[in-house]
């Protein structure tokens, strides 16, 4: 006699996620909301590995991976992580060291902690993993990263389970696929899955490569994949089951609501590559690129590293939020978090974690900061008086504000050192780049002394990017500013903390304090003035007197300064990625001069191997690294699982370097 029992759980998780319905029949879990099961009644391992891993070639493939590569599967409907489990024993099994998986899932009713446990009871081969996953598996709103690693192979697995409805999430992965499950519950118990929009994502989301795996043969799913361009091919079910069906990606040219921002289809099998600038979004591209085994040459006009706007002896991580969500704050928030994690990776000894005052000079900012408290945890802000920042600073404040207590200031030369030093980066110093010309098989860089070949360049020169004739649609400019050095007295030392109103000051080193910084317009002087450095200690009378009179007051000894270019754009977002062929891109989408709706179905022609990362602004700490990492992805399809960075296309659209030119269409401005 069949024994019956409910889940006696609540319909909703106290976060307010919806969590699946369970009804349990002889140990096997039933949705139901959908009523079908979860997995096979014969053997949930068996039909795993013959639907998903078989059919999607994994154990060959799993076992070709080079070291230092990752294999990206997606899933639809994680359920009781079965599939994941089974992906994860064949990876541990079959591929060599130093390799990572990514598994991308996606889950609208998610299981609670408990159920799972009882789902997975069942499966005694897979125990060890089974619990390693359902100890680090806490449900939230947001969606459910976990990271599991093997230190004697250096085997990397990464599980990220979108909560919520599969064609709402699964569209902003940034990862291109390389083999998909698609599981979930039949077409005739959950229809509202099954749409051409899930089709046409997965097609946006694969590569050439791309393999696909279903239990089901339904009419509605083969004719779905074929519309989306995928093969389809029926194969022996299992067990009851009479047909399953599998495939791979045909389709060449993605069509996507913005063409103009379709991926750039670069391939380069050597890993080599060019970097022309050696400062901060220099350093950190070649790093990332490094990481993933890449061969590097940094290209430097000067001396030494970090010689131009990235050389000031102090850097603080400033993050200036927008309490409405901005692309801007949001990609401020992903480069802060990036940049700590960076620091502590490469254990710079010249970085201060001492926290940064930002404080709230005038009502409307005082207003934003307290909107800001409520919408962050305290570990990244906190709304605190006058008082309480005076007793962080170690001087007296007269505002209130926000503190960042992760944050501090970097030495950002000693950063760029840290990040160049790799043995897969050679740098070369004193050699100016004159022009990229294109050849077969890439680019020719033409130098004052020398030519180098690259099939991969990255253009990180800052305002000077735009110099080159590839980059000269680039809407680059470049903002004067000047930060003074004054000297450190006893009470201007016991400055604890960075402090942020119209300008800054950093905690005192070697003897001196870090201040600034001027902004100057339409200013080209690379001269050190006087009149700049008053203005500096003006800014410091202005907004925290206490410092101003710590350092002496109009006695105050200035010891040094140094004049930069802040490279910014229009919208002070960066540009960050390939570079297109601008006589096609315009006469592709010249129509949209007329009408900004118009749908077009062309993808951009890119000059194929050609990046650009710059305009960071006065925040190229926090951007920079983040930046290099999103680059590294884009060229090499491969994300750095251990990094554990996840960027919506929606970021990665705010900072294309084509979207200037998209605008400057539609507006009818080309």
């Amino acid at each position: 006699m069949k024994q019956k029992a409910v889940s006696n759980h609540p319909p909703n998780h106290p976060n307010h996620t919806i969590t699946a319905d369970i009804q349990w029949e002889n140990g096997l879990p039933i949705s139901t909301r959908f009523n079908d099961v979860y997995f096979s009644r014969a053997s949930g391992i068996a039909e795993t590995r013959h639907v998903f891993l078989e059919h999607n070639h994994l154990p060959g493939r799993f076992r070709k991976l080079v070291p230092g590569t990752t294999f990206t599967i997606g899933e639809t409907g994680f359920g009781t992580g079965l599939n994941f489990l089974c992906a994860w024993q064949l990876f541990l099994e079959k591929a060599p060291d130093n390799t990572s998986l990514l598994f991308i899932s996606t889950e609208k009713y998610p299981l609670l902690q408990d159920d799972l446990q009882k789902a997975l009871n069942v499966f005694e081969e897979l125990t060890p993993l089974a619990n390693r996953m359902i100890s680090a598996y806490q449900l939230s709103e947001e969606n459910i990263d976990l990271q599991f690693s093997d230190r004697a192979s250096g085997k990397h697995i990464r599980l990220h389970i979108l909560i919520g409805d599969v064609l709402d999430t699964l569209p902003h992965i940034n990862e291109k696929v390389d083999a998909w499950f698609l599981d979930g519950f039949a077409p005739a118990k959950n229809p509202d899955m099954w749409q051409p929009k899930l089709f046409q994502t997965l097609k946006a989301k694969s590569h050439e490569q791309s393999t696909y795996a279903t239990f089901t043969a339904a009419r509605l799913v083969r004719d779905g994949l074929t519309e989306a361009g995928f093969s389809v091919t029926k194969q022996p079910g299992f067990g009851r089951k009479r047909d399953m069906i599998a495939g791979h990606f045909i389709s060449q040219c993605l069509p996507v609501s913005k063409p103009w921002f379709a991926p750039a289809d670069h391939r380069n099998p050597e890993k080599t590559a060019i970097v022309v600038g050696g400062g901060l979004a220099g350093c950190c591209a070649a790093w990332a690129l490094a990481r993933r085994g890449w061969q590097v040459t940094i290209l430097e006009q000067h001396q030494a590293l970090a010689s131009e706007a990235s050389g000031n002896p102090q850097g603080v991580l400033y993050a200036k939020l927008s309490a409405d969500n901005t692309p801007l704050s949001q990609f401020i928030l992903k480069g802060y978090q990036f940049t700590l994690d960076t620091l502590k990776a490469l254990e710079v000894e010249q970085w201060q974690q001492c926290g940064v005052i930002q404080l709230a000079i005038d009502a409307k900012t005082d207003q934003r900061y307290q909107a800001l408290d409520k919408q962050h945890p305290n570990a990244l802000l906190q709304y605190l008086t006058e008082a309480q920042l005076s007793d962080i600073a170690g001087l007296s404040i007269h505002y209130p504000g926000l503190y960042f207590p992760q944050a501090g200031w970097v030495h950002p030369p000693a950063l760029c050192q840290a990040l160049a030093d790799h043995p897969n980066i050679r740098v070369v110093t004193s050699t100016t780049v004159n022009t990229i010309e294109p050849v077969e098989q890439g680019w020719l860089v033409k130098t004052d002394g020398d030519r180098l070949h690259g099939q991969t360049v990255i253009i990180a020169r800052g305002a000077a990017s735009h110099q080159l004739s590839q980059f000269n649609y680039l809407p680059l400019k470049a903002i004067r500013g000047q930060i003074t050095q004054a000297r450190a007295t006893t009470e201007s030392d016991k400055l604890a903390s960075c402090v942020c109103g119209e300008g800054y000051i950093a905690p005192a080193v070697d003897g001196y304090h870090t201040l600034g910084a001027t902004f100057s317009f339409n200013d080209k002087g690379t001269e050190v003035r006087e009149a700049d450095h008053l203005e500096n200690l003006a800014m410091q009378a202005g907004y925290f007197p206490a410092m101003y009179q710590a350092l002496g007051g109009a006695d105050a000894q200035v010891t040094g300064g140094r004049t930069g270019f802040r490279c910014t754009t229009p919208d002070y977002l960066p540009v960050v990625g390939p570079i297109v062929d601008l006589k096609h891109f315009v006469a592709a989408y010249a129509p949209l001069r007329k009408n900004s709706k118009l749908t077009i179905d062309v993808c951009p022609e890119y000059l194929s191997g050609l990046y650009v990362t710059a305009g960071h602004g006065s925040r190229g700490i926090i951007s920079c690294p983040v930046a290099g990492e999103i680059l590294a992805t884009m060229i090499t399809g491969d994300p750095d699982s251990t990094v554990g960075l996840s960027m919506p296309a929606k970021l990665l659209e705010a900072i294309h370097p084509s979207r200037f030119l998209i605008r400057d269409l539609i507006r009818n401005k080309i």
